[in-house]
């Protein structure tokens, strides 16, 4: 494995779930410069580091590395994925996979032309509790589930890109309303056809809106509502909601973890809460392992099986692009005030 881009979501999410990994060697490291990589690579004991204009060529051109693992900036992901599909490497690339469809479109003629495997990293399907979900809708358990509503809130994304629309694509409709549509698609289990959307913006000084709430209706006229907030305090907030005639599930994957501490301790002894914590003073909640119940190691695991065996993950670039689709619509109807066709 080569992992481009050396920040949060390696450092926080993907190296941690590799370690656990037998299948997979952590061999190459690339970041924008020097100064980031080296202490990445330092941490996680990779050998190999590759910075500067041509840093993302010289990983991907690596013959040891069979597998390319793109976190980048949402508009380096295009970029990335052509220097790895036209070097041979099959390709992980994180969520949103693209800033709209036509990039999106082009990231998926890309794989398929070099014939390489293609894994689309949206986490929240991989989720224990949402596959768990997932097994009891298809066992019926639920009878006909026609509305699952899903919600991602906090108080504003960790790095200076995510704010620019030029680079991010959008706002928190692109960074976290493509994890609400796709684990609702997921549970649905029907292709989405339209969608409706609010955006706002109160808070933030932002050019991208910060709150918004879409509606997405599916080939059944299932129900999906998406809820995200980059202005919602209170600290990181997880919730799915599923609903069917025979039943209902109540995902509560940040507030629900059974653990609820209150202290005035120093932060230094305190130490990691959740993501996205505002305070670690006070009443909190602590989630017992972050990278497990957000379901980093069943994604990345699961790709690595597939990759190894020579097959597509349930999760591809397909699938990403459907995404993209379907945000594409929704920032359509923000600005139409009406339903929009994917």
């Amino acid at each position: 494995m080569g992992v481009i881009g050396c920040g949060f979501i390696h450092n926080v999410y993907h190296m941690p779930a590799f370690r656990d990994i037998a299948e997979v060697e952590v061999v190459a490291a690339c970041a924008a410069t020097k100064q980031e990589v080296q202490p990445f690579a330092d941490r996680w004991r990779i050998s190999k580091q590759h910075y500067g204009d041509d840093g993302i060529e010289r990983l991907c051109a690596d013959p040891e590395i069979d597998v390319v693992d793109i976190g980048l900036p949402n508009f380096l992901h295009l970029p990335a994925t052509r220097a790895a599909a036209e070097n041979h490497k099959h390709v992980i690339c994180e969520k949103p996979l693209a800033r709209d469809v036509k990039e999106a479109e082009e990231m998926l003629a890309i794989v398929r032309r070099c014939g390489v495997i293609h894994c689309y990293a949206e986490n929240q399907v991989f989720m224990p509790q949402v596959v768990k979900a997932k097994e009891f809708i298809d066992k019926g358990a639920l009878g006909k589930v026609f509305w699952v509503r899903s919600r991602e809130a906090h108080f504003g994304p960790h790095s200076k890109w995510f704010w620019d629309p030029k680079l991010a694509g959008g706002g928190v409709m692109m960074d976290m309303g493509c994890h609400s549509i796709e684990v609702a698609r997921y549970l649905i289990g029907k292709k989405p056809v339209s969608a409706c959307a609010w955006i706002s913006t109160f808070v933030h000084d932002t050019k991208s809106e910060e709150n918004s709430v879409v509606m997405v209706n599916h080939e059944g006229s299932e129900l999906a509502q998406a809820e995200n907030s980059w202005a919602a305090h209170g600290g990181f907030d997880l919730r799915i909601e599923t609903y069917g005639s025979d039943g209902a599930i109540f995902l509560d994957a940040t507030k629900g973890t059974g653990l609820q501490m209150f202290t005035v301790a120093s932060e230094k002894k305190v130490g990691e809460i959740v993501e996205k914590a505002e305070t670690k003073k006070g009443w909190m909640f602590p989630t017992w392992n972050e990278v497990e119940a957000y379901g980093f190691p069943n994604e990345l695991e699961h790709f690595a099986s597939c990759i190894g065996e020579g097959k597509q993950p349930r999760e591809t670039f397909e699938d990403g692009l459907l995404v993209n689709r379907t945000v594409d619509a929704a920032y359509r109807s923000a600005k139409s005030r009406r339903w929009e066709n994917i």
